[in-house]
């Protein structure tokens, strides 16, 4: 095989970047062909009009790798940035969320395990950034439906435990353990929930499968903005055994902006 065939393309989004050596890049992109795949951007950092922005985070680019053997890093040949999200860049909350969405990506996916479904939602996600306001429902949109592509969706329509409807009539307590609502039969004591409004659990089930170009139009209270940040960030932690650590920048950063 020639080295021009061992050659591959792909398009990606970056994930991750690390400096390696002196002069190297460690690159993690996600891909629509291969899923997420690791590569080494050889003297990245020597030269800047090689790979220019094609490798900062979040940059949707087309990619020229290849791969001497398997369980090995790529090598990255060449990068061409498709689009660099210029107007997320310019704007601190929309980095911070676009930040945060890419973390996300990357923990719920697997390497080398193609992904479509979570390269669209991505790109829909990112695509809403770039093209509007920041909006703080976004983000809470996105969680929602990366868990529900994810196989992790969250009890909201039936008990969690039971599967029988939920009453909005009554107190309705998110418990992470359990997978969401859990109806006041199956609650178990002692077991630390989140008490969520009936109007913060129809926000999240429209939301839940809307078309993308009707996402903006959904109104959150500012009810359901705080309730359903502490279910959902409560429940991708209790998930992933961990909080992601752009969240808690994300947090931290719009803290002190709101002193």
């Amino acid at each position: 095989m020639t080295e021009e065939q061992r050659k591959e393309r792909a398009l990606g989004y970056v994930l991750a970047c690390r400096d390696y050596g002196e002069a190297d890049r460690i690159v993690t992109f996600f891909t629509v062909e291969r899923g997420k795949l690791k590569g080494i951007a050889k003297s990245a950092r020597k030269s800047a009009k090689r790979f220019s922005n094609a490798i900062e985070l979040f940059s949707l680019s087309q990619i020229i790798f290849s791969r001497r053997r398997a369980g090995t890093l790529y090598l990255i040949e060449d990068c061409h940035v498709v689009n660099h999200y210029s107007h997320i860049r310019e704007d601190l909350e929309k980095t911070l969320a676009a930040s945060y969405f890419i973390e996300l990506i990357d923990l719920f996916s697997l390497e080398e395990k193609p992904a479509a479904h979570l390269f669209d939602h991505l790109k829909i996600f990112l695509d809403l950034l770039e093209d509007g306001p920041f909006a703080p429902s976004l983000v809470r949109l996105f969680e929602l439906r990366l868990l529900t592509l994810c196989g992790y969706e969250p009890a909201l329509e039936h008990c969690a435990r039971c599967g029988d409807p939920l009453d909005t009539g009554e107190k309705m307590i998110f418990c992470a353990e359990d997978g969401g609502i859990s109806c006041s039969r199956c609650r178990r004591d002692g077991v630390a929930g989140i008490r969520v409004s009936a109007g913060t659990m129809r926000t999240l089930v429209t939301g839940r499968h809307l078309p993308p170009d009707k996402l903006r139009r959904l109104v959150f209270s500012g009810q359901a903005l705080r309730e359903s940040e502490e279910i959902l960030t409560r429940f991708i932690g209790h998930i992933l055994g961990k909080q992601p650590r752009s969240l808690r920048v994300f947090k931290e950063v719009l803290l002190l902006g709101n002193r």
